[in-house]
């Protein structure tokens, strides 16, 4: 009996033992099925104990996970019905600019600088304003009887459209990017269809230029004629602080290879093309007034598509070489350095990328390619490079070099040596690095940072209150709505300024009975109006209610925060519109006096007027920055 019952347990662990390998389910995969008779198939399944995922009853599709077993049974029942794997699909591809590579501009070097809030101008046949790789902000069209129908600055040769995609093609996942798609673009239609204007089409297109405050003017046109008034017009510019860039002119095999007007004049950045192995293009022209030189040679990119048939691919892009490409490539790094020291003029920009130009030909400036290939650069000896931590709504930076440093910005609330705290919401984060250097001159450089969170969908760190609301965040005492937005224009209740005041101030969140009857023991902000309460930095009104959901008034803000953090007032009026007969009276005036607030540039506080979340944010950050300095 022993022998046998020993016989048994040896089975039994055998059997138990193969069981992982033989009902072991089988992997499953992802697929889509169409075709056949769905009720039939859904039926079959569901008894087969088949997994599906998702119907598309409207499309006659099932979305199913199978095995291997469960796919070739449903091919050999429902032989009629089309079975595919659930393919994976990417993003369309986009490339940066082929020249990119000899200019140090792809965007690894040039991030994270795009050219953002930068005016620029092409005055050339126009920009196809339909293409889905380019932006046109707006435009003109300076011809007299020659504008295009719809759009007047529409470009109707295909030129110009080639120029701004090299400036400003967008990185949107398509075709390519150019050197700074973040740049406002205008399009100046001065040329007709076959490419050719008059003087008083590009001096009527600078003037234009010059009223919308352009930055940087880029014109890929020549001729080989002197022509004062435009030479006038364009000193003009210049004297405004617009930088001028043009193309020196496509005339190099010939036998007079000078440089062609308007690159010729002084007011104007005279460009040169090279090859991509860098040596002169063949038509490049030659002079003592080229001041760069850029890549020119079989340049991709943008083009009208019904002007697209050179390449025999109608796609919106096609290649085209000569010194108004080279010209666009020293538009858009100007741009990016214009974007990036907000306050160097002109001159200096144009200084800038002088001595930072790669030398080429003969040492030092020369005729063919002036002072040589033009470089971004993305350091310099002045630039301060940071240790940067990120925490939700702020960034602290911190120097640890021997430069007098300092750093201005909207959202910069607070800095000690060598640190400082920035605040806002997800995004970039915008900030100008001010660092002394020799006999007393400042470098200035904007910096930007990305901020992971917090992230509100109704804002953006471009908005005035992106500070204090990034700053009162972190401080855990603001907190968003379901769907992740803050809401800063609605107008702040009583129930929630209470519970900001009541996180500020530290009082714990919790459910608690309430003096007030018409706030429940389980509102979010019950305890936080009963501790405020009872501090005595609030009261109700006299029928024993708080009404929570009633809006705050300015007045009303000035009196809680001036008795949450014991405010002091100096009791000088000073806005037309408040009297020492108000309740709000000494509180407004606190306020003045604590430095969180000067009122209206009318000379009034408006205490009457309802109150946004954003302007609360802004008042009670202010006062609590103010405290912890």
């Amino acid at each position: 009996m022993k022998k046998y019952i020993t016989t048994i347990a040896i089975a039994i662990t055998l059997i138990f033992a193969l069981q992982p390998q033989t009902m072991a389910q089988e992997k499953q995969d992802e697929y889509l099925i169409s075709g056949g008779k769905q009720a039939e198939l859904m039926e079959y399944m569901n008894e087969s104990g088949m997994h599906i995922e998702k119907m598309y009853p409207s499309l006659d599709i099932l979305s199913v996970s199978l095995s291997t077993t469960e796919l070739a049974k449903l091919e050999k029942t429902f032989p009629n019905i089309v079975i595919q794997s659930n393919r994976s699909y990417q993003k369309s591809t986009e490339k940066d600019l082929a020249s990119s590579t000899l200019i140090n501009t792809t965007r690894g070097s040039t991030s994270p600088y795009t050219g953002k809030g930068v005016k620029v101008a092409v005055l050339d046949s126009g920009i196809d304003v339909k293409h889905r790789d380019l932006r046109v902000k707006g435009g003109y069209c300076s011809m007299k009887t020659e504008c295009a129908m719809v759009v007047s600055y529409d470009d109707d040769n295909g030129h110009g459209t080639h120029v701004a995609g090299v400036i400003a093609a967008l990185a949107n996942q398509t075709g390519v990017v150019g050197i700074a798609p973040s740049v406002e673009l205008y399009s100046i239609k001065a040329l007709n269809s076959f490419g050719v204007g008059t003087t008083n089409s590009l001096i009527d297109g600078i003037d234009w230029a010059m009223k919308q405050k352009i930055d940087i003017l880029n014109l890929s046109i020549t001729t080989d004629q002197d022509d004062p008034a435009l030479e006038k017009a364009l000193q003009k510019a210049y004297a405004q602080g617009v930088l001028i860039v043009a193309s020196g002119g496509n005339n190099g095999d010939q036998a007079n290879s000078t440089v062609m007007y308007p690159a010729k004049y002084d007011s104007v950045i005279a460009v040169a093309a090279v090859n991509a192995d860098l040596t002169k293009l063949k038509n490049s022209a030659v002079g003592k007034e080229i001041e760069i030189a850029a890549p020119g040679a079989s340049i991709f990119s943008t083009y009208p598509m019904k002007w697209d048939f050179e390449d025999g691919k109608a796609d919106g892009y096609t290649r085209l070489s000569g010194t108004s490409m080279a010209t666009a490539h020293v538009s858009g790094i100007l741009a990016l350095y214009k974007e990036r020291f907000p306050h160097m003029n002109n001159d200096e920009l144009r200084q800038l990328i002088a001595r930072t130009a790669k030398d080429l030909g003969k040492e030092g400036r020369d005729d063919v390619f002036g002072h040589g290939l033009i470089q971004y650069k993305p350091s310099f000896d002045n630039t301060v490079d940071f240790t940067v931590q990120s925490e939700p709504g702020k960034l602290t930076l911190q120097y640890s070099g021997n430069k007098d440093v300092q750093i201005d910005g909207a959202n910069v609330l607070h800095r000690t040596d060598g640190k400082w705290e920035i605040y806002g919401v997800a995004g970039d984060l915008e900030v100008l690095v001010k660092t002394k250097i020799d006999q007393g001159a400042v470098w200035q450089e904007k910096k930007i940072y990305r901020m992971p969170s917090p992230v509100f969908t109704d804002m953006n760190n471009s908005q005035r209150f992106a500070g204090s609301i990034g700053f009162l965040t972190y401080k855990g005492q603001l907190k968003g709505f379901p769907g992740g937005t803050i809401r800063p224009y609605e107008n702040i209740t009583r129930a929630e300024a209470a519970a900001i005041i009541g996180r500020a101030l530290g009082y714990p969140e919790k459910a608690t009975a309430v003096a007030f009857k018409d706030v429940s023991p389980t509102s979010f902000a019950g305890g936080y109006i009963q501790a405020l309460k009872e501090e005595k930095i609030l009261s109700g009104f006299k029928d024993g209610t708080f009404k929570p959901e009633q809006k705050v008034t300015r007045g009303e803000m000035a009196i809680l925060i001036s008795n949450a953090f014991k405010l002091k007032s100096d009791n000088v009026n000073r806005f037309t519109d408040s009297h020492p007969s108000m309740a709000s009276y000494s509180a407004v005036n606190a306020l003045v006096s604590a430095k969180i607030t000067n009122g209206y540039t009318d000379g009034t506080f408006k205490p009457n007027d309802q109150m946004s979340r954003a302007d609360f944010a802004v008042f009670l950050a202010r006062v609590q920055e103010d405290a912890f300095k």
